[in-house]
């Protein structure tokens, strides 16, 4: 059997870590994007080997497209050098050599679908994300392979986002699609599921709070949308309660239709 293409796919922003670098030592062996997501050059750290000797492409995006504007720009380069999976990947993610060549074996054995070792769940009434999650309504984009055969019927990650909800967006649409999600636990492949902004920051209340009510108007059930809509002034009130600026202004943002990136 002739081995299905794989090409791994890290977006990044403008700066690399210790636990970065370490995570490419680990993809030596595949084919990798890196996406620079901000920064309009390389990343500044030494890293201690050349592109061309571990099967690095290196984009540089013009601007911040935020995670799934970064994501796309990689699938894209991916898909046109054909690959059959594309693996997404965050940058802090930890790997080691073995986790990774038994998430290769078991892509070259499933069918078209999305895989990936973290499974996160939809809170059934109000459609929230819960990772982790013994029901898997989701893959996490922590770590997420997707086939080609998804992307070239379900399209690519909704970029309006900016950063969360992203992922599940995407594994509704593919199941919706008919294609199946599948959790894959492997041992050698982990993830801290701390925020990238900070909990409970303004900008991380901001985008949770925004992109749920954008997420459940574009794919919840009509009765999952009516509850959240008449739920609306309960939820504000507990913002208000809590002090919860970043919560406020996304449901703001939200019915001013502001999406993207927000600057502060």
């Amino acid at each position: 059997m002739v081995d299905k293409e794989i090409i791994f796919i890290a977006v990044t922003y403008g700066n690399t870590t210790l636990s970065f670098e370490d995570l490419l030592v680990q993809m030596r062996q595949f084919s990798l994007v890196i996406v620079n997501n901000k920064s309009s050059t390389k990343p500044t750290r030494d890293i201690k080997f050349q592109e061309n000797a571990i099967n690095i492409k290196y984009i540089q995006a013009k601007n911040n497209f935020g995670y799934g504007g970064g994501v796309n720009l990689g699938v894209k380069y991916a898909l046109e050098k054909g690959a059959e999976w594309v693996v997404v990947m965050n940058q802090d993610l930890k790997v080691t050599k073995k986790g990774v060549e038994a998430l290769d074996k078991i892509l070259q054995k499933n069918p078209p679908g999305i895989v990936g070792p973290f499974a996160g769940g939809l809170d059934p009434k109000r459609w929230t994300t819960m990772l982790p999650s013994d029901h898997v309504d989701y893959i996490s984009g922590a770590c997420m392979a997707i086939h080609r055969d998804v992307i070239e019927k379900v399209g690519y990650f909704y970029e309006l986002y900016f950063m969360y909800y992203e992922d599940a967006d995407y594994c509704v649409r593919a199941k919706k699609a008919g294609f199946p999600l599948i959790h894959a636990s492997i041992a050698g492949i982990q993830h801290d599921d701390s925020p990238s902004l900070g909990k409970g920051s303004f900008l991380h209340e901001y985008y949770l709070a925004r992109n749920h009510l954008l997420f459940v108007e574009r794919l919840a059930p009509a009765w999952v949308k009516l509850y959240e809509y008449l739920r609306l002034p309960k939820t504000i009130a507990e913002f208000i309660s809590s002090k919860n600026q970043g919560g406020l202004a996304g449901v703001g943002d939200y019915f001013l239709h502001r999406f993207g990136e927000k600057n502060v």
